[in-house]
């Protein structure tokens, strides 16, 4: 759904960067104040912007130079806008079609929400660890491309192929910042090769019933591989883009029904008190030195295809 009309004439005026940041859960205890913590951590703020998009206008974007001199963008909250439904695709649109034209090619994203591991012993997900998932599935609806753009339905020409969804060469990079910190541990870290499946879900009305969470729980008792449920853009729309997704994840509860919990005032905790600054610290520290990866296979598994599946479509109208 749509606030009106695609407008494909719009032009990109806002700031340019290789790198981004889209998280939203984990530092939401800064509110507003993500910039000022930034800055007590050397990095810089070069301007605030709220670029139109096609699908009408976008999220703020916020600029930022890093101590090593690096342009970053960040876009507060996984593109959310206060009083609008995030579950609108035309949300998500808005802020993968900035991030292409702004020429981003590593967007970062933290997430939090329930583990379902049916596990009790040490090596189970809990909340309070980080996990950095090996793959995903969705309940949502068939992604798409970007409507409007040479990339709104690319099917016929490139295939993106999700195999490797969340890059493993960022993932490496997410560790070894997570081991430098030196302000907070987390109780347990499971890296790409602990296989943890994310269920990727997008903000709604509510949390997920107890059947849903037995559901994903017997679902990853069934294939050996826990699942946590959790915020995340879309993995789709990164490779269509052409971007390379890094993505970790803070369980911060038990998902609803499988243990006994105070669910609100564990998620208030986390979200105020413990989680906030470390997360931001990572990002900052690690977007403050990374590069646009090259031992990885993100791009590859964009793969073109041969032109006669272009040519069997019917023509567009002219």
């Amino acid at each position: 759904m749509l606030p009106g009309p695609i407008d494909p004439s719009v032009v990109y005026d806002g700031p340019r960067a290789k790198l981004a940041t889209v998280t939203g859960s984990p530092v939401w205890g800064l509110g507003d104040g993500f910039a000022a913590f930034a800055e007590r951590q050397g990095h810089r703020l070069l301007g605030v912007h709220r670029p139109m998009t096609p699908y009408g206008l976008g999220p703020q974007v916020e600029a930022y130079a890093t101590p090593t001199g690096t342009r970053v963008l960040r876009i507060p909250s996984y593109g959310m806008v206060a009083g609008e439904d995030w579950s609108l695709r035309a949300a998500e649109w808005r802020v993968f079609w900035i991030l292409w034209r702004a020429g981003v090619e590593v967007v970062l994203v933290g997430g939090t929400s329930g583990t379902c591991d049916w596990r009790d012993g040490e090596e189970a997900v809990r909340p309070g660890d980080l996990v950095l998932p090996w793959t995903y599935f969705s309940l949502d609806p068939v992604p798409s491309g970007l409507p409007g753009t040479e990339l709104e339905n690319v099917l016929a020409e490139r295939v993106a192929l999700m195999d490797e969804p969340f890059c493993p060469a960022l993932g490496r990079e997410l560790i070894r910042e997570v081991s430098a910190l030196d302000i907070a541990r987390f109780r347990r870290v499971h890296d790409q090769g602990a296989r943890v499946v994310l269920h990727r879900w997008q903000y709604g009305a509510g949390f997920e019933s107890a059947g849903h969470s037995l559901f994903l729980r017997e679902y990853g008792r069934s294939i050996g591989a826990p699942v946590i449920t959790g915020d995340c853009v879309s993995p789709v729309l990164a490779r269509v883009c052409g971007m390379h997704l890094g993505y970790y994840h803070v369980p911060s509860n038990w998902a609803e029904g499988l243990r006994p919990q105070n669910l609100t005032g564990t998620l208030d905790t986390l979200y105020l008190q413990t989680l906030p600054e470390v997360a931001a610290t990572l990002e900052l520290r690690l977007l403050a030195r990374l590069d646009t990866p090259t031992d990885c296979r993100c791009r590859a598994l964009l793969r073109p295809r041969p032109p006669e599946y272009r040519r069997a479509l019917s023509p567009p109208a002219s």
